[in-house]
């Protein structure tokens, strides 16, 4: 797994390329606060280049999305993929989770 990240001016935006699964949680969660210092911003995680996502992975997304829920900002995802959104679906997360179709409309959405 690879994390960049861009700040905007309604978001951070996270690329996450290649697998996230358990091995990477430690590094996600060390990103995450180096990244967004107190969670001061609302997020977008672009999954375009995201191929495959485990439980602990899932479990860490849900992590970031308490911790920015907590001060007042929301975590949105962009150019999820077929097979991660199937995932997001049979986890019942799709219900938890606001996605759009690209990195752009998620940006649109939170002004």
């Amino acid at each position: 797994m690879n994390i960049t990240s861009e700040v905007h001016l309604s978001a951070t935006v996270i690329t996450i390329t290649g697998e996230f699964m358990a091995d990477d949680a430690d590094q996600f969660h060390r990103n995450m606060r180096d990244f967004s210092e107190d969670f001061d911003s609302n997020i977008i995680i672009d999954c375009s280049e995201l191929t495959l996502i485990d439980s602990v992975g899932l479990e860490s997304l849900l992590w970031l999305s308490d911790e920015l829920n907590r001060n007042g900002n929301k975590l949105k995802f962009a150019a999820v993929s077929p097979s991660v959104h199937r995932v997001f679906e049979i986890t019942r997360l799709e219900r938890v989770f606001s996605t759009d179709d690209t990195v752009e409309a998620a940006a649109r959405s939170f002004v």
